[in-house]
């Protein structure tokens, strides 16, 4: 089963939008690309121990849903082992959808992020994180809780 969290915020599509498409970095990590908004588009988020993640926009529906390939991955956590590549080919899709003028609902699905990796644990958590809380805090006040590496790329 792959990791899903859904989230309800006070905020618009286009403001989710954009934030999945030009502020990764105000809510989920440092980048080196900070638009991705095109089919096509790459860009590469980097944590500590020189974990580095590339995505490749390709499914891109204004306002509805982006989704993001991993193209390349250099997953490294302390204490665990054989992580490197798991997120290698997964999709990371984010659905909209407006449920009044104020408020609408962000679907977010990890595929291939399944229980038999060995990141998902920290991974779970680590979405858990970005989705439900700095996500979702960016969108409704301006100020998220990304992971801003000092000595990352960006």
């Amino acid at each position: 089963m792959d990791f899903k969290k859904t989230i309800r915020v006070k905020a618009s599509k286009e403001k989710a939008f954009e934030a999945i498409t030009t502020e990764v970095n105000k809510w989920w990590g440092n980048v080196d690309n900070k638009v991705a908004n095109e089919i096509g588009h790459e860009f590469s988020v980097f944590f500590e121990e020189d974990t580095e993640w590339r995505f490749v926009i390709s499914e891109l529906e204004e306002f509805r849903h982006v989704t993001w390939r991993c193209i390349y991955a250099n997953h490294s956590f302390s204490g665990l082992k054989n992580i490197k590549k798991e997120w290698l080919n997964s999709k990371i899709s984010f659905v909209f959808k407006g449920l009044s003028d104020e408020m609408i609902e962000v679907s977010f699905t990890h595929k291939g992020l399944t229980p038999n990796l060995n990141c998902y644990e920290i991974c779970d958590a680590g979405w858990t994180h970005f989705i439900a809380s700095s996500l979702k805090q960016y969108l409704e006040t301006g100020i998220g809780a990304p992971n801003l590496v000092a000595n990352s790329q960006n």
